[in-house]
């Protein structure tokens, strides 16, 4: 097994993303993952807990570009008054805050509804992909609208909203872009019906 190659990737990752390659490597019947045959099924288990964690991240991103881009708005001054003073500002606040709290609480249902015990394991899958998918897109939507607030500084590395919105680009790629989550997404709709993916009253 060998380290072939370190990409560079624009999001800031820890441990790098290496690419690995094995040559003749032999696996023993007892260091088989889960059942021969049955890989997809396992990777679509973590698929579902990881679609939620990217959710629950893209979120929490959110809140705080939008923490950064409130603060920034109220001690900001242009023309002698706070640009939080003006409309089109507090719009752009206004729809960050609406995305934020409907995608926190959908992430927290669907997590929920993960712990149950006889929770539709299928019905599940494409709940995750739903979170991922609309928590990913509407915090890429959140962290432009508060670079816009930052103006010029916004696009300045010395500020954490520059960074925030590079950082999550990457979240409506991995783990299958958005367009896979759409696919995931219309065949529980088309198989299932539109009370599939509806939520459970408890």
């Amino acid at each position: 097994m060998t380290m072939s190659r370190v990409p560079r990737f624009m999001h800031t990752a820890v441990n790098g993303h290496p690419e690995f390659t094995f040559t003749d490597v032999f696996v023993t019947d007892a260091d088989v993952l889960g059942e021969v045959g049955q890989g997809y099924e396992l990777t679509k288990e973590w698929f579902t807990d990881e679609r939620l964690m990217i959710a629950a991240r893209t979120v929490g991103a959110a809140e705080r570009a939008l923490e950064l881009a409130r603060d920034w708005a109220v001690r900001r001054e242009q023309f002698g008054q706070p640009i939080s003073s003006f409309q089109l500002v507090q719009g752009m606040l206004a729809d960050c805050a609406a995305e934020i709290a409907v995608h926190r609480a959908y992430t927290h249902q669907v997590a929920w509804e993960a712990d149950q015990p006889d929770t539709d394991r299928k019905t599940l899958h494409a709940k995750a992909s739903t979170a991922k998918l609309a928590a990913s897109e509407a915090a890429g939507r959140v962290v432009d609208r508060c670079v816009q607030i930052f103006g010029g500084r916004g696009y300045d590395r010395g500020y954490p909203v520059e960074r925030m919105y590079r950082e999550l680009r990457v979240d409506r790629i991995w783990e299958g872009t958005s367009e896979i989550q759409r696919l995931i997404i219309a065949n529980e709709l088309i198989k299932r019906g539109t009370g599939a993916l509806q939520m459970p009253t408890h």
